[in-house]
């Protein structure tokens, strides 16, 4: 993260541009796991909500160039109108903010899926029951993998009966 922190305050100063940071943007993302959610992508067409700490040191210009940049414009192109959780809560944990965004969303009803790769050891343990149906966690040294994959799709799956595998 702090690379990606330097060279967007980097650009923001005027010392250099979005291009000058290819090698950053390129490495960002293991090519894994952005193929398993662009295949996750083309299948059910989702809108995306982030969760990242990247909200904090970026306004959504430079999420937008970051992660189109770096190989996840499908994700740039289908954010949510309401793109980021609201951190001005004083919420501290993931499953908060995102049950947060959701009481604000209502709209989106059941038609939700939280993929973390954030939370672990007790987070994960103390997750809440309403959110545990509708999340996949991955590991955040790995990223989405096929398993991972799977199971988001079996979760999409639950939420769209009517969809075809």
């Amino acid at each position: 993260m702090k690379l990606v922190v330097d060279a967007v305050s980097d650009i923001a100063r005027g010392n250099s541009n979005w291009r000058e940071h290819q090698a950053t943007w390129e490495g960002l993302f293991a090519m894994e796991p952005v193929r398993q959610l662009k295949a996750l992508h083309d299948q059910f067409q989702p809108r995306y909500c982030l969760t990242t700490d990247w909200t904090g040191f970026m306004d959504k210009a430079a999420t937008l160039n970051v992660l189109r940049l770096s190989g996840l414009g499908f994700v740039a192109s289908n954010l949510h109108a309401r793109w980021e959780v609201d951190r001005g809560l004083g919420v501290v944990h993931r499953s908060d903010q995102i049950e947060a965004w959701l009481r604000h969303h209502s709209d989106q009803h059941d038609q939700w899926v939280v993929l973390d790769s954030e939370a672990r050891g007790p987070d994960v343990l103390n997750w809440p029951e309403n959110l545990a149906a509708h999340t996949v966690f991955c590991c955040s040294d790995v990223g989405l993998t096929g398993f991972e994959a799977e199971a988001v799709r079996e979760r999409f799956f639950q939420l769209q009966p009517l969809h075809k595998k």
